[in-house]
């Protein structure tokens, strides 16, 4: 592991960064990612405060940028989803390590409403559809087998027809209060320009790296 290295070579150029649009740029890094073929080029990874204080973060797939906000959808009784009820405050990292780029976003969520839920829904693929029924997500579970039968059991139940949106699936909107835009330099004196939401505005700060 010590032995591993990787020399950077892109930048970041301030004049692409707008204080009036914190997240641009992000939706052109993604769009970027989208057009070169990145695998995922949406996912992120989203940290949350468990009850009892400790950090977890699990990679989820951004499916929105607001204005001011990123969107994601998941079942409601994921840890994921209780922390954020319990404790909104959470943090969230786009990585492209063959872009050389990564995008910090620290905010608080909130639950997505019920219609806007249920239209997305609608998009996911069948399979996916199905997926959200089979699993209750986080909870425990016997055996691989105990959730293959499962997913057996759910398919017989919409064999015909469309899925309907279950009761428990939903989805936050992180509203966003700090960016963090970083591109990989040489010699690691990376670029890194931060975006604080202030009472007057979006400030902006370039950080040493």
């Amino acid at each position: 592991m010590e032995d591993l290295r990787h020399e950077y070579g892109a930048s970041l150029d301030e004049g692409l960064i707008s204080t009036t649009a914190p997240l641009a740029l992000l939706r052109t890094w993604v769009d970027e990612a989208v057009a070169a073929g990145v695998a995922d080029p949406n996912a992120m990874c989203l940290a949350t405060i468990g009850r009892d204080g400790t950090p977890r973060s699990r990679m989820v797939l951004c499916k929105g940028i607001e204005e001011d906000a990123v969107l994601f959808y998941t079942n409601m009784t994921s840890d994921k989803a209780t922390h954020l009820l319990a404790r909104p405050e959470a943090s969230t990292t786009f990585w492209w390590p063959d872009a050389e780029r990564s995008v910090r976003v620290v905010g608080h969520a909130t639950p997505l409403d019920r219609d806007e839920v249920e239209r997305y829904f609608a998009t996911r693929p069948r399979s996916s559809q199905v997926g959200a029924w089979v699993s209750d997500q986080s909870s425990p579970i016997a055996d691989r087998a105990s959730l293959e039968a499962k997913h057996v059991e759910v398919q017989a139940r919409f064999a015909s027809g469309e899925v309907p949106c279950p009761p428990q699936w939903g989805g936050f909107r992180l509203h966003v209060r700090e960016v963090e835009y970083w591109a990989g330099r040489p010699a690691r004196l990376h670029d890194r320009v931060r975006l604080r939401a202030e009472a007057s505005g979006w400030s902006m700060e370039r950080l040493q790296p």
